[in-house]
């Protein structure tokens, strides 16, 4: 009996030792696990490494322009745009140290500034304007960002006024 025992806690030491740990194994996530084996499919990765290529930009919305009250002009918009030559920004880089670049389809540097993002936002510092985008979806190749712009403005001397709603998604794909 002592025997059967002793085999008992062998097998079940030697069955319990033998699991393999669970977790994300790709060294580009944000939420490496160098002691994994198994991935379980829980990699999250982030917005910084690799080169993003917008694949196209949509943009949706209204512009209505008005003179003294009389309609000039009533557009809905809705348009998506594949052409690289017309995609801008065309390839975005963020860096670890908070920096990015953009690049135009000829690779030459369009800008830099500074970015930040949380779970949910990517906030773009350029030059001249602060962007702050909604993160639609990241994935480890393929993310997807959108902006809305509001805007009304009226010009007092000739009576015109100008409101758009507009909101442009961008469709990007990462090159590591």
């Amino acid at each position: 009996m002592k025997n059967f025992i002793y085999l008992f806690f062998a097998i079940a030491f030697v069955f319990s030792s033998c699991t393999k740990e669970e977790g994300c194994t790709d060294s580009l996530a944000t939420n490496f696990n160098i002691d994994a084996e198994n991935d379980d499919g829980s990699c999250i990765y982030g917005i910084a490494g690799g080169e993003w290529i917008a694949q196209s930009i949509t943009s949706t919305g209204s512009m209505t322009a008005t003179m003294m009250g009389f309609p000039l002009l009533d557009s809905t918009i809705n348009y998506t745009e594949t052409n690289p030559d017309s995609l801008e920004p065309y390839k975005l880089v963020y860096n670890d140290n908070g920096t990015y670049m953009e690049y135009d389809n000829s690779n030459a540097v369009v800008e830099g500034g500074t970015w930040s993002a949380t779970s949910n936002q990517l906030t773009i510092n350029t030059p001249d304007t602060t962007l702050v985008l909604d993160i639609n979806y990241l994935e480890k190749d393929q993310a997807s960002f959108s902006i809305n712009y509001v805007e009304n403005s009226t010009d007092p001397t000739l009576g015109v006024t100008i409101d758009i709603d507009l909101t442009q998604t961008i469709n990007v794909n990462r090159n590591w």
